[in-house]
């Protein structure tokens, strides 16, 4: 039978990890989306237009990413949450 104890510490590594990458990826994103906002605010002409279509697509992409990333981060919580009911109950831990 597995250790569920390296199981839970992995899981918790893990969500860890993913926190960390979402922190800065937001934090990044924010800072580019930023620059974008002064940089459009005297961009014009046709190829203007046409990346800030582009532009908005990659917005809606990363929110969507973000979405679905915290909804396995969510998943994450339950999932150790759950595991160390399950180790508390059987004293494991």
């Amino acid at each position: 039978m597995a250790d569920t104890r390296i199981l839970l510490e992995g899981l918790i590594e893990y969500r860890a990890s993913l926190s960390r990458h979402l922190s800065t990826l937001q934090s990044e994103f924010e800072a580019v989306q930023s620059r974008w906002q002064v940089f459009s605010a005297v961009y014009d002409g046709d190829a203007a237009d046409e990346f800030k279509s582009y532009w908005t697509q990659t917005v809606g992409r990363f929110n969507e990413y973000i979405t679905r990333t915290t909804r396995i981060a969510h998943m994450l919580d339950e999932r150790i949450d759950h595991l160390r009911e399950v180790n508390r109950r059987e004293g494991i831990l």
